[in-house]
């Protein structure tokens, strides 16, 4: 490889790097609790989680193209209605008009056709709900975590932001 076309992908490189850990940070900050896992991760790198019982649980990858995942369990389901519907609204899946707070246990599916992220929210009988949400950009990952943080606070007392 020539030596200016090496400078130039060390360039990128470095600051592809600085991209995954400026993501890192933005969702360490919209989500306390929420940490970087060791290499290797099974997934994603970086790829972070967050275990808090009754509130929520599970993961928050960071992809080679930059978009994100975002896969949590657990959330109560008021909880997680209520974010939903600050972020998009009352009746934003065809299933649900009355969102997801009020939806009976079920699967929820929408894809946003601009983005092309996937949502997937699954509502269980013991009014708790899980919520995957596939190649969103790392702006609406950290709307989806720090509207779910303010939630968790004003719901059932989660922890403050630091």
């Amino acid at each position: 490889m020539q030596s200016h076309a090496r400078r130039a992908l060390k360039h990128w490189s470095q600051a592809w790097i600085a991209q995954q850990d400026a993501a890192v940070v933005a969702f360490a900050a919209a989500l306390p609790g929420l940490g970087r896992m060791d290499a290797p991760t099974g997934c994603c790198d970086p790829r972070m989680k967050v275990e808090r019982p009754g509130e929520v649980s599970g993961f928050v990858c960071f992809d080679d193209h930059g978009r994100t995942t975002v896969d949590f369990s657990g959330i109560p389901q008021a909880t997680l209605g209520g974010t939903l519907e600050v972020i998009f609204g009352r009746g934003w899946f065809d299933e649900g008009s009355d969102g997801i707070e009020a939806a009976p246990p079920g699967t929820y599916n929408w894809e946003d056709d601009a983005t092309y992220a996937e949502y997937e929210i699954k509502v269980e009988a013991d009014a708790t709900a899980s919520i995957c949400m596939s190649y969103v950009t790392v702006e609406d990952a950290v709307v989806l975590l720090d509207e779910l943080q303010a939630h968790l606070v004003r719901c059932i007392g989660g922890p403050e932001e630091p």
